[in-house]
């Protein structure tokens, strides 16, 4: 399980890296390049809440198993393609299996671990999250040095084979198909209200069609939402939602704390390069500070998730990101170098110490019969956030910099641009905080079940 989760997280940050590489190869232009990173993700966040419902009917360890196939047969035959069309489709292959992986595994693990050791599973799984976004840029780079970009995927195709086999061993399997109709109107207008938030997201700045696709994925979540309410075998149960105030705020932070911290490294990479003059190399070694941190912390606060209550740890991990988020607004033309630093290692510590606490109530949420939906949820939360904290640094980088590109000239409007959207996402960052810790300051007791 800890291979699995490692896997894909350094497969998405690794191959940027060697996207370069690849598109010198093959030919692929920018927009191209974008679209090998935006078709992974958009594939991948529009097909988990369908995966979950369908994990949860059916049988999880199928389901996991048949995504960890697709996901290793895909990594190993982007190896070898010498087509950028096809590199494409494997790449959407790839984010396929990651929605099926995504969507069973926490469930798996929520499922073969008792509650009282809980926290401590979740919270290795989440070390191996981090420890493969932390890895991916540099071992990426250093095999796309010296072997080429091929053996990216190789060596990352055989890692995954490992862990196929060894899951295809250990894990028992009995599929058996859904007993209800299964909501496919639903099925449908979500991974369409997300695929067009995404790629809307992706073109923001660039072009009017890209506000419009956003605006039309806001309107297609909200036609889901009703038609959720009135379906007799939803995707998402949102009536037991309702009823289920501590979960329901778990999910809302889950998305506000990645919507108010997300796009801060992508913003500090920009600004060591461009404002200080750094290398992409010495950047990036820079940028490791908070998942390695993440990495070695998010085991520790797994353990003591199962010993505290995890409404009080989440909302100390929310107080550093927060901590963090408001020191990189601080951040000027001239650095300081010490400040980045900061805030790098507080986004860290405050990720490692929220995440796994917060994803523990989730999980404990959940009956058995819906923990995939949990599960899936949860990563969908996470993807929404990300999006949102990105849409909103490239709303202030375009109303900034207009179609100047990044350079000497242009770095006062970059530096306005940083800081204003640092403030507005520290803005979403402290709506998290306050529900945080109002969930914290409430009673004892774990949520009751839900989704």
């Amino acid at each position: 399980m800890a291979v699995s989760q490692f896997a894909g997280p350094f497969m998405f940050s690794g191959v940027g890296v060697a996207l370069p590489a690849i598109g010198r190869e093959l030919t692929v232009s920018g927009a191209g390049l974008g679209l090998i990173e935006g078709l992974y993700l958009g594939t991948a966040a529009a097909l988990m809440l369908p995966a979950g419902r369908l994990g949860d009917a059916g049988d999880k360890n199928s389901l996991f198993t048949l995504g960890m196939g697709l996901f290793t047969a895909a990594t190993l035959a982007l190896g070898w393609v010498h087509s950028s069309a096809m590199f494409v489709a494997l790449r959407a292959l790839q984010g396929t299996g990651a929605a099926l992986v995504t969507a069973t595994n926490m469930a798996i693990l929520a499922e073969s671990v008792p509650r009282g050791r809980l926290g401590g599973a979740i919270g290795l799984t989440i070390g191996s999250v981090y420890a493969g976004l932390s890895a991916g840029p540099f071992v990426a780079g250093v095999i796309t040095t010296h072997l080429g970009w091929r053996y990216v995927f190789h060596l990352s195709g055989l890692l995954m084979l490992c862990s196929t086999v060894l899951g295809a061993v250990a894990l028992p399997r009995r599929w058996r198909w859904p007993r209800f109709a299964f909501d496919w109107p639903g099925a449908g207008l979500s991974a369409a209200a997300i695929v067009a938030i995404i790629v809307g997201a992706a073109e923001v700045g660039a072009s009017p069609r890209g506000w419009a696709l956003m605006a039309l994925g806001v309107l297609l979540l909200g036609v889901f939402v009703r038609v959720e309410r009135r379906a007799s075998s939803p995707l998402v149960d949102l009536a037991a939602l309702d009823r289920n105030p501590v979960l329901r705020r778990a999910l809302a932070v889950q998305y506000l704390v990645y919507a108010g911290a997300f796009g801060t490294s992508f913003l500090f990479s920009l600004h060591l390069q461009e404002a200080l003059g750094w290398t992409a190399s010495r950047a990036g070694r820079l940028l490791m500070v908070s998942p390695v941190l993440m990495a070695l912390l998010a085991p520790i606060s797994g353990r003591a998730t199962d010993r505290m209550r995890p409404q009080l740890l989440a909302a100390l991990g929310v107080t550093f990101v927060v901590a963090g988020t408001v020191a990189a607004a601080c951040v000027d033309a001239a650095g300081p170098l010490g400040l980045i630093v900061t805030s790098l290692a507080l986004h860290g510590v405050g990720f490692a110490v929220f995440s796994t606490p917060n994803m523990t109530l989730i999980m404990a949420g959940a009956p058995r019969e819906r923990t995939a939906m949990a599960s899936a949820l949860a990563a969908q939360m996470r993807t929404l956030g990300m999006v949102t904290s990105m849409t909103l640094i490239t709303v202030f980088l375009a109303v900034q910099l207009g179609t100047e590109g990044l350079g000497r000239d242009s770095l006062p409007g970059f530096v306005r641009a940083m800081r204003l959207a640092l403030g507005a996402i520290s803005v979403l960052s402290l709506v998290a905080l306050a529900a945080a810790w109002r969930d914290a300051r409430g009673g004892r007791g774990r949520p009751g079940n839900a989704v």
